[in-house]
């Protein structure tokens, strides 16, 4: 089961998608510029009372809240949301000290179909270029940091978006293997950006300052997390590829944690296949139907092989940099969860199931191949 690109996306294409974001990041519908850059200051300082006083000042009316469009709804949270990070940071909750805070975050959040508070999406897609960059730290660490998402997350998009359009092909197609390769190109975004983060943001500077900013808050009785990277969508790519169909309880939860950390396109896209065998599933079982070995089904269940080992070679190196971050983290500043609220070993466990996946796939194919000459 395919879904079209037309239901995923309320606007046309990927290209306008990226124009939409240089709009949002061009808009300071809180008068927030000036002030902004003071951030990175008074975090060095641990000043909580010049944070507070900075946020009173910046938070909208209620009649203005209600009153942003879309666009400056997203710009808005995305500002509100490097105060809330800050001040989470030096151990204080938002909305104790800000009661009306939470009304105003409730309506602001529904604007934008996105939770009450800042996500990934406001912190890497919507942040403004260059002087006007909002950071918590002012560093290059967290410069550099954020460029790593930038250039892994539409790639990302990109590639679900193909792998969508792959599910509804038969191995039989001689169109799946070179759409198969384009997906493989796209997903080598996300490799570029572990490989980024690796040369540039210090392990242990992420472990011991970065990744507390990104602490959960307490918004309506709830805790909602910060953004951190792990609310990227590959999880929706892990979903089609691989997993939909995966009776494991805790990637489930896993995968249902940050679904709604998404824009509606991807919550979308994973509930639409969540009751489909996942493509591997659904080659594993062509391939099994099969009596005699076609050349082109296995030229296009091979490819399906590359496209799992690029997803090896982002997995492994991206569970290597998270566990010499946390190995870096001085006890003082260990915390049994990272910045996405699970324990750093999740990604070992998910690494894990993924190659059980591959390994199913490899020999699925060999099977095949076994069986008789090629026709």
């Amino acid at each position: 089961m395919k879904i079209s690109t037309i239901d995923l996306f309320k606007i046309s294409s990927l290209e306008e998608q990226k124009r939409e974001d240089l709009y949002i990041g061009s808009l300071d519908p809180l008068q927030s510029d000036e002030r902004l850059r003071l951030v990175p200051a008074f975090n060095q300082e641990r000043d909580t009372i010049a944070l507070v006083l900075m946020l009173v000042d910046m938070l909208p009316s209620v009649t203005e809240a209600t009153d942003f469009d879309y666009f400056n709804a997203c710009a808005a949270m995305r500002d509100i949301g490097i105060m809330l990070g800050s001040l989470k940071r030096h151990g204080v909750e938002p909305v104790h000290v800000i009661p009306e805070l939470e009304e105003k975050l409730n309506i602001i959040g529904n604007i934008t179909d996105l939770p009450p508070r800042d996500t990934l999406i406001h912190y890497v897609r919507w942040n403004p270029e260059d002087a006007r960059l909002r950071t918590y730290t002012g560093t290059e660490d967290e410069r550099q940091l954020i460029k790593s998402v930038q250039l892994s997350i539409h790639p990302l998009y990109e590639a679900i978006l193909s792998l969508n359009d792959l599910y509804s092909l038969p191995l039989s197609s001689p169109e799946f293997a070179p759409l198969c390769d384009k997906v493989i190109t796209e997903f080598d975004g996300m490799v570029q950006g572990v490989v980024n983060a690796k040369r540039n943001v210090s392990p242990q500077y992420f472990a011991e300052e970065l990744r507390f900013y990104f602490d959960p808050i307490i918004l309506n009785d709830r805790e909602y997390l910060g953004p951190g990277a792990v609310e990227m969508p590959v999880f929706v790519f892990d979903h089609i590829l691989w997993n939909c169909d995966l009776e494991d309880k805790m990637y489930t939860e896993f995968k249902k944690a940050y679904v709604p950390y998404n824009q509606a396109m991807m919550r979308d896209l994973y509930s639409a296949y969540e009751y489909s065998p996942s493509l591997v599933n659904k080659v594993i079982n062509e391939l099994i139907g099969e009596y005699q070995v076609s050349d082109i089904k296995l030229r296009s269940a091979k490819t399906l092989v590359k496209l799992f080992n690029l997803l090896k070679s982002f997995r492994a190196p991206h569970k290597k940099l998270a566990d010499e971050a946390y190995k870096h983290a001085e006890k003082a500043a260990y915390r049994e969860k990272g910045s996405g609220g699970y324990e750093p070993g999740v990604l070992q466990y998910i690494l894990q199931l993924n190659l059980q996946a591959l390994d199913r796939l490899k020999e699925s194919i060999q099977l095949y191949e076994n069986k008789q000459i090629p026709y």
